[in-house]
């Protein structure tokens, strides 16, 4: 039995089909996790005590309180993991913010450390 070249190219079309399909699916789930860490980190900045909490110090407690109603923005993708805790570097205004993330499982994190660059 001998296939022939339209075969052996439907074959590798669709071999290449469900490669692109798969690489979409895993660009559009990198993406999620990416906004499910930003909205951890939006969510901390809503309440002035759980600032106070993670900030590492009164500087950075003062001025995350005083801009806390501005939207945070990604424009470095830095994020680095290390002993299990995950530092995403955000900006809030013009000031760079470090992040220290904690999963909490698939979809949720947690803040536990905010710090500023000047």
């Amino acid at each position: 039995m001998s296939i022939s070249g339209v075969e052996i190219t439907e074959i590798f079309g669709g071999l290449l089909l469900l490669v692109m399909i798969i690489i979409i699916i895993l660009l559009v789930g990198n993406d999620l996790i990416r906004k499910r860490m930003e909205f951890a980190c939006q969510d901390a900045l809503v309440h002035h005590e759980v600032i106070d909490n993670i900030a590492v110090d009164e500087k950075t407690s003062s001025y995350l309180r005083r801009n806390n109603n501005h939207e945070l923005h990604r424009l470095n993708e830095y994020i680095s993991k290390q002993n299990g805790v995950i530092k995403y570097k955000l900006y809030l205004k013009k000031r760079r913010f470090d992040f220290y993330l904690k999963k909490q499982n698939l979809w949720n994190y947690k803040v536990i450390a905010i710090k500023m660059y000047e």
